[in-house]
């Protein structure tokens, strides 16, 4: 009877296809998360230094790696991870990986040749190779996301594969600086081919000639960073789309210096619109420029079907946009820097004080599609971000909100109360997830004397 009512009911046995399916879908998730490695990597540990673990040729899909803070000179700083899905980070403090001359497969010190691996809390310096384009990691899988790093004085810090692929990069709170060889084509971050780049509450700063940030990504989401010169940066562009596609640039601090070697801070498809929907959405940033010979703000190729440039300020002598907008909406442009009231601008601190003329001047900006247009963070130096509140009813122009500490209070919310009884974590490579006001998360564990500590964890 059983056989006869499936037979006759094509949505029930459809349903039972789909059980079937979900459970073997289960067991697989089940199945990878069982046979998952955790590799210690540490002067004290089985594998001494990340060429150790390398060499040994055990790392498989979905492993996670832990290296201890220390100093990992020349040879040993060396690795390629071919495997996908992997997990490394630094623990106890920063591990800082010094090329010292040596070097990889011939491209620097980290060669993430596997997709979608997370690299966090890690110092990379000192790549440098034959063909002058050493990286402090060269991307040669697709798709990766780094977090919380420090790339300095290489001749890229990121260089990643010129192969089309569907990968989408996560790069945040990191900093980026000194890194290029000095021809004008290495650079701090250098994205080619990949669906999107989302790039987000980091600090790219004194790319020597190249560019602090250039990206050929079809999608570039580029969010509450400060990137600048400086007083002695000698940096190209501060952006470089180069070849286009739907880019949105929103609530950056953008700083150009008086030594910098090209005049755009922002260059946006200048070697050909090659990315589909060549879409460009300039919002809420605070430029400066400090370059006296010349300044170009912005320079947009001719044919970007959109260019929204709204409530940005822009402070110094220049031109604003080379190119055409399809909208220019409150934006405030004075050439006297010292007339925006800035709070610190020797120092680079652009928030608004509280006689700025650049407040409650803003507009409300639509939607591009389904990615909003305001912002309701802030970038926090460094390399973090706050929440930004819109305080007076109207938002103000560029990256910062002036009054943004004042934040409504609400009440208390009890999605679990326990009155009586314990909660007890048996496995001691978890804990409790707290979120920081700023939004980041952090693991909350005991050791063995029964002191409290904390790790930094991905709550997205």
């Amino acid at each position: 009877m059983i056989h006869n009512f499936l037979f006759i009911n094509p949505l029930i046995q459809r349903l039972a296809i789909i059980c079937r399916q979900y459970l073997l879908f289960i067991f697989c998730i089940y199945s990878l998360l069982c046979h998952a490695t955790l590799y210690q990597v540490g002067p004290d540990k089985t594998y001494t230094s990340p060429n150790a673990l390398y060499s040994a040729n055990v790392v498989q899909a979905g492993d996670t790696i832990e290296i201890d803070a220390a100093d990992y000179i020349g040879q040993e700083s060396l690795a390629v991870w071919f495997a996908n899905d992997l997990v490394i980070r630094g623990v106890g403090g920063r591990p800082h990986l010094i090329a010292d001359g040596a070097y990889i497969f011939g491209k620097g010190i980290w060669v993430l040749a596997g997709n979608d691996i997370t690299v966090e809390n890690i110092e990379f310096s000192g790549a440098s190779v034959p063909s002058e384009n050493g990286s402090g990691i060269r991307v040669d899988g697709f798709g990766f996301t780094i977090r919380h790093c420090y790339f300095h004085d290489n001749e890229n810090g990121i260089l990643s594969i010129n192969t089309p692929n569907n990968g989408d990069i996560l790069i945040e709170h990191s900093e980026f600086a000194h890194n290029g060889f000095g021809d004008g084509f290495t650079h701090n971050v250098y994205i080619n081919s990949a669906n999107s780049l989302t790039f987000r509450y980091n600090y790219s700063h004194h790319a020597i000639i190249g560019h602090c940030l250039k990206s050929r990504a079809d999608q570039n989401f580029i969010y509450h960073n400060r990137i600048m010169d400086e007083q002695t940066g000698i940096s190209s562009r501060l952006i470089d789309i180069s070849n286009g596609g739907f880019s949105i640039i929103m609530g950056n601090l953008l700083m150009q210096g008086p030594n910098a070697t090209n005049n755009n801070l922002i260059g946006y498809g200048l070697e050909g619109l090659t990315n589909p929907s060549p879409e460009l959405y300039v919002i809420n940033n605070t430029f400066v420029n400090k370059r006296a010979t010349s300044c170009i703000f912005l320079s947009i190729q001719n044919g970007t079907s959109i260019a929204n440039v709204s409530n940005n300020i822009f402070a110094g002598t220049g031109t604003i946009v080379q190119g055409t907008t399809t909208s220019y909406v409150s934006n405030y442009v004075n050439t006297s820097i010292n007339q925006l009231n800035f709070e610190d601008e020797p120092n680079f601190d652009y928030q608004l004080t509280s006689n700025s003329p650049a407040k409650n001047i803003g507009t409300a900006i639509s939607n591009a599609g389904t990615y909003s247009l305001t912002p309701i963070v802030s970038y926090d130096h460094p390399t973090s971000f706050e929440s930004r509140v819109i305080s007076d009813g109207t938002i103000d122009i560029g990256a910062y909100e002036f009054g943004n500490n004042v934040i409504p209070t609400t009440p208390i919310k009890k999605d679990m109360t326990i009155e009586l009884g314990d909660i007890l974590i048996e496995d001691t490579n978890h804990g409790v997830i707290l979120t920081a006001p700023n939004g980041n998360c952090y693991r909350l564990k005991v050791d063995n004397a029964g002191n409290l500590t904390t790790e930094f964890v991905d709550c997205n």
